[in-house]
C-alpha cells in the first residue's frame, strides 16, 4: 500500500496542472472502485488502506473531494439503499460509468435539519421536487443524491440518474472555482421534477439519518491534509536548507526550528487520529465514532490554518522569488476549509454529544445531587470536595502499566486529564443541568479538552506500538508523543480552571490571596473565637 502511494504521489505530481492527465491518472489507478465493496466488483479496501489512498490525494484537493464524494454516495447506498439499488449502481459506480456527486444545502450540522430549504410536495398523487444543491465538482457527474422536506418537515434523500438529453434540472448560473486544480462549487436547481418512489435512497423515514453523515464522517478529510502537510513540509525543509540569512541557512534558526516543530508535531498527532480511528472502524470495535471523526475533521481544519501562517512566517516576503508557488497554496488551503464544515459547528456538536452521553449514563446520580437534601450537603460539603477532585486526581485505569516506560507522565498525565474533565462534568451538570449545552464558553473549552485527550491516547498508543515493533524512528516517535502529551495536558488543565472561574465554582488563587491580605493588614489571626459574643 506505500508503494501504491508513492507511485500515486509522483503521477499526480507529473500531471498536476492538465485536467486530461490528471483524469488518466485517476482512470489508471482505477480509484472508484477502491470504496466499493468487492461483492459489486470493488476492491473491499480496509478503512487504514482508504486512509492511505486519502493521504496520497491529499496532494490534489480536486483528486480528493471527487473521490471523497465517490465514497460517500457508495457507502450511503451501500447502508440504505434496497437490493435493486445496490445491484444497479454500486457495479457502476466501480467500473467508472458512473460518477456520483452528494449535494448539501447547509454549512450547519443541525441535528433537526430545519435549514434544509428544499421541498418535495405532492399534488394529484405526484410528488413533485424543487430543489437548490450545492454540488462539488459535479459538472461532470451523472448520479446525484439530492435532500428535500416532504410533508411534516420529513428529510428524504432521492437519488438521480443524469443521462443524455435529461432536462429535468440545470446547472446554476453560478459556479465558483477555487484551487489550481479547478475545485468547483455548483449550483444545481430541480424545477418542478416529477419523483418516482424509486427515486427514494432506502427508506423515506432513513433520510434523517443520512443527512449528519454527509458532514459529520469526514475522517478520510484528516487523511488528505496529513498527506498535503507532509508535502508541504518537505517543500519548507527544502526552502529552509537552501536559503542562507546573515550567511545562516534557515534551517538552523531557532524560531524557524520552532515553527516546523508546531508543524510537524500537529501533523503527527492528526495522523495518529485517523489510522487510530481507521482501525477501530476495521475491528469494529465501537459502532459509532461520530464525536472521533469531528475531532478529527476540527484538528484538520486548524492545522490547515496553522500550515498557513506558519508559511507565512517563514518565506515572509521571498514568497515571489522562493518557486514554493505561494499563491496556488494559499488557494488550496482556503478551498479545502470553504468545503468543510465551520469549527464552531464542530464544537458545538463534539461538547453537546459528550454532554448529553454523560447526563445519559450518569443521571441517577446526578438527579440525586440535583435533590433537597443533596443540595443542602453540597452547600456545605461539596464543592470542597470536589474542589480537591480537581486537584489531586486519582489513578483508576493504570494505562502506564500497557505504554512504553518511558511514556509514563504521559499516560499519567492522560488519566489525570479524563479525571478532571469528568469531575468538572458532573459539577455543571449538577448545578446548571443541560442548559450548559447552550453556553457557548463550556462548549468551547469542553471541546478543546476532548480533543486534547483523543490526541494523547492516541500518540501513546501509536508510539508504543512503533518501539515494541521496532520502527526505524521509533525513539522519535516516543519524544514526539511525550512533548505532546506534557503540553496537552497542560492545555487541558488552563481550559479546565478557566470554566471552574466562569462558572464560578470556586476561587482559589483569590481565596488564599484575601486571607494572606487581611492577617498582614491586621498584624495578626483576625478570626474571633468561636465562643465571642456581639451583643
Amino acid at each position: 500500500m506505500l508503494q501504491l502511494l508513492s507511485s500515486l504521489n509522483k503521477d499526480i505530481k507529473a500531471a498536476a496542472n492538465q485536467k486530461d492527465s490528471l483524469m488518466a491518472v485517476w482512470d489508471n489507478y482505477k480509484l472508484s472502485s477502491y470504496v466499493v465493496p468487492k461483492k459489486y466488483g470493488g476492491v473491499d479496501m480496509c478503512y487504514k488502506d482508504l486512509l492511505t489512498i486519502c493521504e496520497g490525494l491529499g496532494s490534489c484537493w480536486r483528486f480528493y473531494f471527487r473521490f471523497e464524494q465517490t465514497h460517500l454516495a457508495s457507502s450511503l447506498i451501500s447502508l440504505y439503499g434496497n437490493d435493486l439499488q445496490k445491484l444497479h449502481y454500486l457495479p457502476q459506480i466501480a467500473s467508472g460509468l458512473i460518477r456520483p456527486v452528494v449535494g448539501f444545502s447547509r454549512p450547519e450540522m443541525e441535528p433537526n435539519l430545519k435549514s434544509v430549504t428544499s421541498l418535495c410536495d405532492s399534488t394529484n398523487g405526484k410528488q413533485n421536487l424543487i430543489a437548490t444543491n450545492y454540488f462539488i465538482n459535479a459538472e461532470d457527474a451523472n448520479l446525484l443524491l439530492v435532500f428535500a422536506k416532504q410533508a411534516g418537515d420529513k428529510v428524504v434523500c432521492y437519488i438521480f440518474e443524469r443521462k443524455d438529453g435529461n432536462s429535468v434540472f440545470e446547472m446554476g448560473t453560478k459556479t465558483s472555482v477555487f484551487g489550481r486544480n479547478g475545485l468547483e462549487v455548483n449550483l444545481l436547481d430541480f424545477k418542478q421534477m416529477t419523483v418516482e418512489s424509486s427515486a427514494v435512497l432506502g427508506k423515506p423515514v432513513d433520510g434523517k439519518k443520512i443527512s449528519p453523515k454527509t458532514l459529520v464522517k469526514r475522517i478520510t478529510f484528516g487523511a488528505a491534509v496529513v498527506g498535503f502537510m507532509k508535502t508541504l513540509i518537505k517543500s519548507l525543509s527544502e526552502y529552509c536548507n537552501r536559503t542562507l540569512q546573515q550567511n545562516l541557512p534557515l534551517a538552523e534558526m531557532n524560531a524557524v526550528k520552532h515553527l516546523v516543530t508546531k508543524l510537524a508535531l500537529n501533523t503527527y498527532v492528526l495522523e495518529s487520529m485517523c489510522y487510530y480511528v481507521g482501525g477501530l472502524h476495521d475491528e469494529k470495535l465501537v459502532l459509532s465514532l461520530d464525536v472521533e471523526e469531528a475531532i478529527i475533521h476540527k484538528y484538520a481544519r486548524h492545522l490547515l490554518s496553522e500550515a498557513l501562517s506558519s508559511t507565512i512566517d517563514v518565506v515572509g516576503i521571498n514568497t515571489a522569488t522562493s518557486g514554493m508557488n505561494f499563491n496556488e497554496l494559499l488557494d488550496e488551503i482556503m478551498a479545502s476549509l470553504l468545503l468543510s464544515n465551520t469549527e464552531l459547528d464542530l464544537k458545538k456538536f463534539v461538547a453537546s454529544q459528550v454532554i448529553m452521553s454523560y447526563a445519559n449514563t450518569n443521571a441517577d446520580s446526578i438527579k440525586q445531587w440535583r435533590s433537597f437534601d443533596k443540595r443542602l450537603y453540597e452547600r456545605i460539603f461539596g464543592r470542597v470536595e470536589k474542589a480537591i477532585s480537581f486537584h489531586d486526581p486519582k489513578l483508576q485505569h493504570f494505562i502506564a502499566e500497557h505504554a512504553h516506560p518511558s511514556l509514563k507522565d504521559a499516560c499519567i498525565n492522560l488519566e489525570h486529564t479524563m479525571w478532571r474533565l469528568e469531575s468538572l462534568l458532573n459539577l455543571l451538570l449538577s448545578n446548571h443541568g443541560k442548559s450548559i449545552i447552550n453556553d457557548y464558553t463550556a462548549l468551547g473549552a469542553i471541546s478543546k479538552v476532548i480533543e486534547y485527550n483523543f490526541g494523547m491516547i492516541t500518540t501513546i498508543a501509536r508510539s508504543s506500538r512503533s518501539y515494541s515493533i521496532g520502527l526505524r524512528n521509533s525513539d522519535l516517535e516516543i519524544s514526539w508523543a511525550q512533548l505532546y502529551c506534557s503540553e496537552a495536558a497542560n492545555m487541558s488543565m488552563a481550559e479546565l480552571r478557566k470554566l471552574y472561574d466562569y462558572f464560578r465554582f470556586e476561587r482559589m488563587n483569590s481565596v488564599h490571596a484575601k486571607i494572606g491580605e487581611s492577617v498582614l493588614n491586621t498584624g495578626e489571626y483576625c478570626i474571633e473565637s468561636p465562643i465571642t459574643r456581639n451583643w
